[in-house]
């Protein structure tokens, strides 16, 4: 391989890396929102249990950017789907636990979802007509999340809690989903094909699903930025490089759905 070769290796790596934006890092918006969740389990008086559930992926508290591979924070630049970790670190200190327990609770989650494994599998066979059925009505729409907790749902950036819609008021430069401010929006509903889809999300005992550019994932559980549940291909392929979920193992139910766990 010849120097100049490398040299132009070197320089495309180099631009890849540093060559993204991060002129946002000023304004210090992973500072702000850290406070603010901070601020609102303090006011809210918000448990251990319910702040878990609000940042599991793709719920109301989850901070990974969804369309950043790379972004600034904590003064550094993190792979976006590790950033719950870190935020993971501050709030388990906050509720009192150590940092075996912490780390305790993420190895469970993923030991569970590994020991389901089967069990899981076979609900999608024994559903396999009602997962076509939600896929193919995902596929058809334009939303990319669809979230539906005991508390709260979601329809991309729309959230929906306690009968009211709100979503961030989120600057234009910042590549967080979430920020210090809300809007609170009036006259605001879901569409019938929104709702159907979370009913029938609901009946799959789905908490959340995400379209991806190759694919759609259905997760049954999460844990920051951990999860398992599973994935659907057309073509019967399994997505492996996708920035928000860092594939562990999976493994084809049937022809178009695979059974994944994520950390």
């Amino acid at each position: 391989m010849s120097k100049n070769y490398l040299i132009i290796i070197s320089t495309l790596i180099f631009n890849f890396t540093f060559g993204q934006d991060y002129s946002y890092k000023s304004k210090k918006y992973d500072l702000k929102i850290f406070e603010y969740l901070m601020e609102r389990t303090k006011t809210d008086s918000i448990t251990l249990d319910e702040y878990l559930e609000f940042s599991k992926p793709f719920s109301k508290w989850d901070i990974r950017p969804i369309k950043t591979r790379k972004v600034w924070a904590m003064d550094t630049i993190h792979s976006a789907s590790t950033i719950p970790n870190f935020i993971w670190g501050s709030f388990s200190n906050k509720y009192n636990l150590s940092k075996d327990q912490a780390s305790d609770k993420a190895n469970d989650f993923l030991k569970e979802a590994v020991s389901n494994k089967n069990k899981n599998s076979m609900f999608i066979i024994k559903n396999l007509a009602k997962f076509k059925e939600l896929s193919k009505n995902i596929v058809k729409s334009s939303n990319k999340v669809f979230l539906n907790q005991k508390s709260i749902q979601r329809i991309d950036n729309i959230y929906k809690e306690n009968n009211s819609y709100w979503n961030y008021i989120i600057p234009k430069d910042s590549p967080f989903p979430l920020s210090d401010e809300i809007s609170i929006l009036t006259n605001e509903d879901f569409s019938k094909e929104q709702k159907d889809i979370l009913k029938l999300l609901s009946q799959l005992k789905i908490y959340t699903a995400y379209k991806s550019d190759k694919g759609i994932y259905y997760l049954i559980d999460g844990f920051t930025d951990n999860s398992y549940g599973y994935f659907y291909n057309p073509e019967g392929m399994m997505e492996t490089n996708n920035d928000l979920f860092e594939i562990m193992g999976y493994e084809e139910i049937s022809a178009n759905f695979f059974y994944y766990v994520a950390n």
